[in-house]
C-alpha cells in the first residue's frame, strides 16, 4: 500500500506508517516528501509503525544521508520502529542494516515505544489510524 507520515509539532514527533508491500520507489518518494514537508522535522523524535508491512525494498543509504545533509539529525534524531514480534525472531538482514543506519530502536509494543520517546501513546495511536485511512484511500 505504501508510506504515510505526519510531522506533529504538538508531539515534537514525526509518525509514519509503512503498510503492505513497499518498493524502492515508495521509499524514495517518502524521502522526497519528507524533504519537502515544511513541518518536518517537528522535533528530534520519529516513530514508524511497521506492524503491517509486507515486503520492503530498502533504499540506498546515501538517499537517507542526502535527507540529513547539512543537519545534525543523523546524530540527534531518536527513532522508534514498532514491528510484529516475529520480526525480531528472524530479522531481514537489509532491514536490520537500515535500522542500524538510522540508529533506530525496535519495539513490538506501541505503548513502550511511545514511553521510550516520551510521547503520548493515545495521540500517536490516533495518528497511526488516520495515516492508515489515508493509505487506504490512496488505493486505486
Amino acid at each position: 500500500m505504501g508510506i504515510a507520515h505526519r510531522a506533529d509539532r504538538s508531539l515534537g514527533c514525526t509518525v509514519s506508517v509503512w503498510d503492505g508491500d513497499v518498493g524502492v520507489e515508495d521509499v524514495q518518494q517518502h524521502l522526497i516528501t519528507l524533504a519537502g514537508d515544511r513541518d518536518w522535522p517537528p522535533g528530534l523524535l520519529h516513530l514508524t509503525d511497521l506492524t503491517t508491512i509486507g515486503t520492503v525494498s530498502v533504499p540506498d543509504p546515501e538517499l537517507v544521508a542526502l535527507l540529513y545533509e547539512g543537519t545534525n539529525l543523523s546524530e540527534e534524531l531518536r527513532v522508534a520502529l514498532v514491528v510484529r514480534p516475529e520480526a525480531l525472531d528472524k530479522p531481514d538482514v537489509r532491514f536490520a542494516s537500515a535500522a542500524r543506519e538510522v540508529k533506530a530502536q525496535l519495539f513490538t509494543d506501541l505503548t513502550l515505544a511511545c514511553a521510550n520517546l516520551g510521547v503520548d501513546s493515545t495521540a500517536v495511536a490516533a495518528t497511526i489510524e488516520q495515516l492508515r485511512a489515508e493509505l487506504t484511500h490512496r488505493q486505486p
